[in-house]
């Protein structure tokens, strides 16, 4: 049985717009996502941590501004469930210290998977390392 619902970080979302290790397979499972139907949800974080990432990559001169301004609008048009209850800020401040984090980022995304009880798709192999033999439901790109 395939999941309705599948969670993803801002790792993996970058790999759909950034010409990186891994972006090809990225799209390719986004595009199965797709063509099954499946929910994409995130914390309502990704859209701040993506252009942040964006807008470093313009500073740095890594992209220019019109292909920086051209990826926000496509991020804009993207169909993905932004989600946030005060559930999941708990969760996360519990994950939080479990994993001795000294910043919650990943720690919501994490918790936002375990709240719905749905796989979490990430770009991130520091975090899949850290979690992947207590929380079996991260799954590496």
């Amino acid at each position: 049985m395939k999941n309705s619902q599948i969670a993803i970080d801002a790792s993996f979302l970058l790999k759909l717009f950034l010409p990186e290790e891994k972006s090809e397979k990225a799209e390719e499972i986004w595009k199965d996502w797709i063509k099954d139907s499946v929910e994409i949800v995130a914390p309502a974080l990704i859209i701040f941590e993506v252009s942040s990432v964006l807008r470093n990559k313009v500073y740095r001169e890594i992209i220019d501004a019109e292909t920086g301004a051209e990826i926000i609008n496509q991020l804009k048009e993207l169909d993905i469930s932004l989600v946030y209850t005060d559930d999941i800020l708990e969760i996360a401040w519990e994950i939080g210290g479990i994993l001795k984090s000294s910043t919650l980022y990943d720690c919501f995304y994490i918790a936002l998977a375990k709240f719905l009880g749905i796989p979490l798709w990430t770009a991130d192999r520091k975090l899949y390392d850290s979690t992947k033999n207590t929380m079996p439901f991260i799954n590496p790109l």
